[in-house]
């Protein structure tokens, strides 16, 4: 597993409340606690070695459990729709990645910031 997928993990999902989410509800918190969760989740790589994929699965797999929490959390009826696929796809991360085939965590990191930014404004 290469290290290098470490930081475009943090980097793209932080970037999505960077100027601030929306207000009203607890639509902002939750998105706020959103974008937190992936900087734990990406500092928790960074004390991971880069062959521990059992390390690696876990850390996605937290990811998920997080999002779901968020997702019952949120009185956003799009934003929780939004974070139960995210865990939902966090979760097949987390049982599919192999130390040859990190292509659902490469997936997920792509894709996910967009989603969440459209789900959060």
């Amino acid at each position: 597993m290469r290290s290098g997928w470490r930081l475009p993990v943090g980097v793209a999902l932080v970037a999505v409340c960077a100027a601030g989410c929306a207000a009203g509800t607890n639509k902002g918190r939750v998105c706020k606690d959103a974008v937190t969760a992936v900087g734990s989740y990406n500092a928790t790589l960074n004390r991971i070695s880069p062959d521990d994929i059992t390390g690696w699965k876990q850390a996605a797999a937290t990811l998920a459990t997080r999002f779901d929490a968020l997702a019952r959390e949120s009185d956003d009826h799009r934003l929780s729709t939004t974070l139960r696929g995210m865990a939902a796809e966090w979760r097949g991360v987390s049982t599919k990645m192999t130390p040859r085939d990190i292509s659902g965590m490469q997936a997920a990191v792509q894709r996910q910031p967009a989603v969440l930014d459209k789900a959060c404004h």
